[in-house]
């Protein structure tokens, strides 16, 4: 009598989690109204470059700006080749158009603002 094989299992796929930046950027999606497929799809952030400043007092006057104009950003130090600077960022930001509308409001308060994509 011939033995009989077991068929073999079809191997379980696992969907890697997503981090805790996309999480963050549903639940900000859903509490804003939008779709969260939308913010899904994109999977991209956006923030809002204020300036790289030599100066730590520099730095600090336009994170004030921002912050009494109601919007939310950090600092990030950079080595360059003049040496290090200290960038000033609004956001992050889950569309180039919330983006974007923050950036008028930057330049609105007579302050440089690049979107750049994170």
């Amino acid at each position: 009598m011939a033995e009989k094989k077991p068929e073999p299992k079809p191997e379980a796929k696992v969907e890697p989690k997503p981090a805790a930046a996309d999480e963050a950027a549903k639940a900000r999606a859903l509490l804003e109204g939008k779709s969260v497929e939308t913010v899904a799809a994109a999977g991209e952030r956006f923030v809002v470059q204020v300036g790289a400043f030599a100066e730590t007092d520099k730095a600090k006057l336009a994170q004030q700006k921002l912050a009494r104009a109601g919007l939310k950003n950090y600092t990030n130090v950079a080595e360059t080749k003049e040496g290090k600077r200290i960038r000033v960022r609004a956001g992050p930001f889950a569309s180039r158009a919330e983006a974007a509308e923050a950036a008028e409001k930057i330049k609105g308060l007579d302050l440089p603002a690049a979107i750049l994509t994170l």
